[in-house]
C-alpha cells in the first residue's frame, strides 16, 4: 500500500531554508512513507489569513486511492494542517508545536504576541474547542519541553479534546523543528505510525 505524507512548514518557513524539514522528511522515507513538501506563500496576501493559507495546502492536497495519508503541519503549519482536516481526513494528523492563536488563546497570549497578530492576522477567529471536538483522525502531538508556555497549554488542551490523540513531549526541545532535541521527537512519533 502506498504511503505519503504532506509537511507544511512554519510561518515564513521553507524545507529549502530549515534543514530540519529534510530531517522529517527522511525519517519518513524510512519508515516507506513518501514525503511531500508544501510550500505556503506566507506573504502573497496581507493581511494575512489561515483561511487562505489552508486553501493554499487543500490545493496541493491529493489522496491516491488505496493509500495512507498523512499531515504533519509546525507552529503555523500545524493551525493549517488542523483547520483542513474536515476536508483531508488523513489517516494519521501530527501537529507539532500547535500555535496558540484560537479564540481561547488571545487573553492569554503575551502582550507583543497579541499585538502582532492583531496587526498581521486577520478573519481568523477560530473557536479551537468548536474545532477540535470535531477532528476524527487519529493525532499526534508534539512538542518541546522549552517552549513559551501559552504554547504548551494550546498543545495539552488539544490533547483533553482530540479524541484519539497523544501527546509526545521533546525533552530539551525549543519551538524550533530544527533543533536535534525535537527532531528526536518527531522521530518517536514517526516510528509509531
Amino acid at each position: 500500500m502506498k504511503k505519503i505524507v504532506y509537511i507544511i512548514p512554519g510561518f515564513g518557513e521553507s524545507h529549502e531554508r530549515q534543514k530540519g524539514y529534510e530531517r522529517v522528511a527522511g525519517f519518513f522515507k524510512e519508515q516507506g512513507i513518501t514525503p511531500i513538501h508544501i510550500e505556503i506563500n506566507w506573504h502573497i496576501k496581507k493581511p494575512h489569513q489561515f483561511e487562505y493559507w489552508k486553501e493554499q495546502f487543500l490545493k496541493k492536497y491529493k489522496r491516491p486511492k488505496n493509500a495512507k495519508v498523512y499531515v504533519l503541519g509546525f507552529s503555523f503549519g500545524a493551525v493549517i494542517a488542523f483547520l483542513a482536516e474536515p476536508k483531508t481526513r488523513p489517516d494519521g494528523l501530527i501537529l507539532c508545536s500547535l500555535s496558540p492563536y484560537f479564540i481561547e488563546d488571545q487573553a492569554k497570549l503575551p502582550k507583543a504576541w497579541l499585538k502582532w497578530y492583531k496587526k498581521n492576522i486577520k478573519g481568523s477567529d477560530y473557536s479551537f474547542v468548536d474545532l477540535a471536538s470535531r477532528i476524527r483522525s487519529k493525532t499526534f502531538l508534539v512538542m518541546g519541553d522549552k517552549e513559551p508556555s501559552v504554547v504548551g497549554k494550546r498543545v495539552r488542551a488539544a490533547k483533553r479534546i482530540i479524541k484519539k490523540s497523544s501527546l509526545f513531549i521533546a525533552r530539551g526541545a525549543k519551538h524550533n523543528i530544527s533543533e536535534k532535541e525535537y527532531l528526536k521527537g518527531v522521530k518517536r512519533v514517526i516510528e509509531k505510525l
